[in-house]
């Protein structure tokens, strides 16, 4: 089978006119539920060493591409294990058949089969946690992040196995890298996103919780349930004010949000209760 990168130059040709059709580049993608995907790879210049021992070499670096948009694909560079790892960067159809390389082997024989195993061994991870059995879980886990450590499936199973079981120090240190990685909020991830962010909660880890969400909200900053869940963790760890505000600010973006309308009233309540209403105590 032939890739995307190895089109004739009157594919090329065509693909610079903005002439060349999805259906004349499937025959060199192979299609998935992800889209069209493919492995190129292009020569670069790199530098190596430094000062006066500094030297040019080229040197030939691999991408996965997967398509994002009708003439866009998403291109990432490839880990030692041959996994996309890192920003992703986008290209039109054009650039990808007129400046890179195919790379039929690579994509069919090293970077699908990393894929696949990768998602088996998170899968493990997700059962053995689901089935009570940390331990399992634990090792599955630790090994997709071997592979690809920002895998962000694998460090949210990772953290909800430690909370799930009582060691909030170990994820406290994955909360710590979570939290930095702008992918831990993918559409994908939604499920986990939320079971994780309420398992802090019910740890009363109510500092990491409020980070959590925090780092959420700069993602998404108008999403409604983010700030009634931030203003249930402030709540519980008694931040009255902040959790009234968190509460009001649900309620404008969603003013038929029943939870927080209850959590609005509670919080009141508690302000009376303590003569807080407009400060904290």
């Amino acid at each position: 089978m032939e890739n995307i990168c190895s089109a004739p130059q009157q594919g090329a040709d065509e693909a610079a006119s903005g002439a060349y059709t999805l259906e004349q580049l499937s025959q060199y993608c192979t299609a998935s539920d992800l889209g069209l995907e493919c492995a190129c790879s292009k020569r670069q210049e790199i530098k190596i060493g430094t000062g006066t021992t500094t030297r040019k070499e080229e040197s030939t670096v691999y991408y996965y591409a997967r398509q994002v948009d009708d003439d866009l694909l998403a291109l990432q560079t490839l880990n030692e294990h041959w996994l996309p790892v890192g920003e992703a960067r986008e290209i039109t159809l054009a650039e990808l058949v007129t400046q890179y390389q195919p790379e039929v082997d690579v994509f069919l024989k090293k970077i699908r089969p990393a894929m696949v195993e990768l998602r088996k061994t998170i899968a493990r991870g997700d059962r053995h946690r689901r089935n009570g059995q940390p331990y399992s879980a634990e090792l599955e886990y630790n090994r997709a992040l071997a592979m690809d450590e920002d895998n962000v499936r694998a460090l949210f199973g990772l953290g909800l196995t430690y909370l799930q079981y009582g060691q909030p120090e170990k994820a406290q240190t994955v909360f710590e890298h979570l939290v930095t990685l702008d992918g831990f909020m993918d559409p994908a991830h939604k499920h986990l996103f939320n079971e994780f962010g309420i398992a802090l909660r019910k740890q009363k880890l109510y500092e990491e919780a409020e980070r959590y969400y925090t780092r959420a909200l700069e993602i998404c900053p108008d999403d409604e349930n983010l700030y009634f869940n931030l203003g249930r963790a402030l709540y519980e760890a008694g931040k009255l004010e902040h959790a009234a505000n968190a509460a009001r600010i649900c309620l404008s973006l969603n003013p038929a949000h029943g939870e927080a309308a209850k959590l609005a009233r509670a919080v009141a309540r508690a302000q009376r209760a303590h003569g807080t209403e407009t400060s904290e105590g």
